[in-house]
């Protein structure tokens, strides 16, 4: 089902069509297959999942510190409901043209565990549902991308690329990537052979958390999906596995349902799954905890992952 946002000629123009922005966000906001759709400055779309969106503003209503570099992508900081919020311009990040200002609508927010940064977009068409089975894999083609699918706009089938927030999220905060080389008290690791298997669909993720299980003498495998980590699992003797780590919003199989294939095998009751996501708020995180969720860990945070896998690794 989509939601339509009705927008006036090409600005928004009052509060009241911010305010039905920001109730659809929050409307769908637990929900990690909807998504809100947006506009380039090449026309294409692009989507981020709303569950990582905190809210929209109007960006005109925004008083922000420019940042003296005109080349970076941080355009600079503002005060967000009350939070120091760093800007950063969609186009820029992504290598489109940068228009000028008049040409941008609207902020979005997003939330990445204890990292908040708003996006400037030139305008929002709808907020939709797109199925992990309607995704294909775009990140050979594009890394700053992760999927591509169609969606249908006023009756018209068009091309959509979700970007990777994660790979944003480590441009904006470059330092991020070297938590993955955190330095792990020997005498604090837990010794065993048995193999951690970890599933994230963005390669940087996977990049990092393989350095910290380097870090931690583990043994362990990476997928790109959830369907291909609960496809080998089945290939391991369930004594030699000692955790499951996986993403929450991945294309063929989710980390939901990950967690539910795992669960509804019996077999498997004695492995801890922990889920590594920026998607976590208290409604979803309490589903996740219900359907056997051992652990929720924001991503990036390497030290306190480092410390759950010490805990419930077997």
């Amino acid at each position: 089902m989509e939601n339509d946002i009705t927008k006036r000629n090409d600005t928004i123009e009052d509060d009241e069509d911010e305010l039905d922005l920001i109730k659809l966000v929050a409307t769908n906001a637990n929900d990690s297959n909807q998504y809100l759709v947006f506009v380039g400055s090449n026309n294409e779309l692009y989507a981020k999942n709303v569950s990582k969106i905190e809210e929209l503003i109007v960006y005109k209503d925004l008083n922000i510190t420019k940042n003296s570099d005109k080349d970076s992508i941080v355009v600079g900081t503002a005060y967000t409901r009350g939070q120091m919020t760093t800007i950063v311009n969609f186009d820029a990040w992504m290598g489109n043209e940068v228009l000028d200002d008049s040409f941008y609508e609207l902020l979005i927010i997003a939330s990445y565990g204890s990292k908040r940064f708003a996006i400037i977009v030139k305008s929002v068409e709808q907020i939709t549902t797109i199925e992990p089975s309607e995704m294909s894999d775009n990140s050979n083609d594009n890394h700053k991308a992760t999927f591509i699918t169609k969606i249908t706009i006023s009756g018209v089938e068009r091309l959509c690329t979700i970007f990777d927030g994660d790979k944003m999220l480590l441009d904006i905060y470059g330092d991020l990537e070297d938590e993955s080389h955190i330095k792990i008290d020997e005498s604090k690791q837990i010794k065993t052979d048995k193999i951690v298997l970890f599933a994230d669909d963005s390669r940087f993720i996977r990049k990092m958390v393989g350095n910290l299980l380097d870090n931690m003498n583990l043994n362990y495998k990476l997928y790109h999906d959830g369907k291909d980590l609960v496809d080998a699992v089945d290939n391991y003797d369930e004594h030699d596995i000692g955790l499951i780590i996986t993403d929450l919003e991945m294309p063929k199989m989710g980390g939901r349902e990950v967690i539910d294939h795992i669960r509804k095998n019996k077999t498997y009751d004695n492995i801890n799954i922990i889920v590594h996501t920026n998607m976590s708020n208290s409604i979803t995180g309490n589903e996740l905890l219900n359907i056997g969720t051992s652990r929720i860990i924001g991503k990036i945070n390497m030290e306190e992952l480092s410390l759950a896998i010490n805990e419930f690794i077997r």
